[in-house]
């Protein structure tokens, strides 16, 4: 059911790697978007996936904490996923950015060999 009331957004720490943080704040403004809103299309793109793709990142990343808005909604759907995927939200976060945005990944984790 939509709400007439507009869903509470709060901000939300995640930590990604600099060359990750650095081409999102380069496509969000590509975009004419906050780097928020860039991430906030690419988790409830990646929330309605059936299969959701799970990577394994490269090692050794140069990580910073980054400040994001996201609905409470959301954010409690990262937080379930996260558990059942038994990995960080920023882990998440930092698969889906470099994703979108053509960067390495490593292996794919979520497919039987």
């Amino acid at each position: 059911m939509i709400s007439d009331h507009p869903e509470s957004t709060h901000h939300r720490t995640i930590v990604v790697s600099d060359l990750a943080w650095a081409n999102t704040l380069e496509q969000s403004s590509l975009e004419n978007k906050t780097a928020s809103d860039l991430c906030l299309y690419l988790a409830r793109h990646y929330l309605e996936l059936d299969q959701k793709p799970v990577y394994m990142l490269p090692e050794n990343l140069a990580t910073h904490s980054r400040t994001v808005y996201l609905p409470d909604s959301i954010w409690a759907a990262l937080k379930r996923e996260k558990v059942l995927q038994n990995r960080s939200a920023s882990e998440i976060f930092e698969q889906l950015l470099r994703a979108y945005l053509g960067l390495p990944l490593a292996q794919r984790l979520d497919q039987a060999e």
